[in-house]
């Protein structure tokens, strides 16, 4: 069972977040300051931190300097503060993700989804980094797409948005989102809905293959955004 260890002083948020976790299959421990996690973590192996940045006697960005220190452990945080340098600083210091508060639950569950999920793929092996679809085999270890054992040309932004649907089946993300996780910070305020409609649509022709063959494929649901969608 995967460990997380959630560092957030607001106790009733650090309570919601546990239980929304368990009913997940995780096994989370929630303690309220910095200085309280840094213990714990000397004392279990977690598979994700999720952490605070407004934090009473050592902030978020302490804490995350003291975690890389001694770990690559991925780390989310979470942040009520909606300025740019502070989520900038936040992954410079080596957060995988950020969370601003207030946020949904089916959000914070996507993204610490997505977090385990690229971290076990990329501590593993080729053969356990590959999921398959039908005849569509994306191999994050190498980075590569086969479609019907053929090797199909990916940018880097291409393979990233593909992993990213493909390791959240059937969740839906929206546009934002995905400009937020793919595209990142300094291009997010740059690039507008026409790109990401031009952008998918080239991505669908490349993974497309014979309907008898295909059993997952990117799906738009009208209003919302994309989500990956199996048969």
């Amino acid at each position: 069972m995967m460990r997380i260890l959630i560092v957030e002083d607001d106790i009733d948020l650090g309570r919601l977040l546990v239980n929304c976790l368990k009913k997940e299959d995780y096994h989370p421990i929630h303690v309220e300051n910095g200085i309280l996690g840094l213990e714990k973590m000397k004392e279990i192996k977690f598979d994700l931190i999720i952490l605070d940045i407004m934090l009473p006697e050592v902030d978020g960005f302490s804490v995350i300097e003291n975690i890389r220190e001694i770990s690559s452990i991925p780390v989310l945080m979470l942040t009520a503060k909606s300025e740019e340098k502070d989520k900038v600083k936040g992954l410079k210091l080596g957060a995988d993700d950020y969370l601003t508060k207030p946020f949904g639950i089916d959000e914070f569950l996507a993204r610490v989804n997505s977090i385990i999920r690229r971290a076990n793929y990329y501590n593993q092996d080729p053969e356990k980094g590959i999921i398959k679809y039908g005849n569509i085999e994306l191999n994050n270890y190498y980075r590569t797409l086969k479609v019907n054992l053929r090797e199909i040309p990916l940018s880097n932004k291409e393979f990233d948005l593909l992993l990213l649907l493909m390791t959240n089946e059937n969740h839906i993300f929206t546009k934002e989102q995905l400009y937020d996780q793919i595209w990142g910070l300094e291009e997010y305020d740059s690039y507008d809905e026409k790109n990401m409609v031009s952008f998918i649509s080239k991505l669908r022709k490349k993974i497309f293959i014979d309907e008898e063959e295909y059993r997952g494929f990117i799906e738009t649901v009208y209003g919302l955004g994309y989500r990956w969608r199996v048969k």
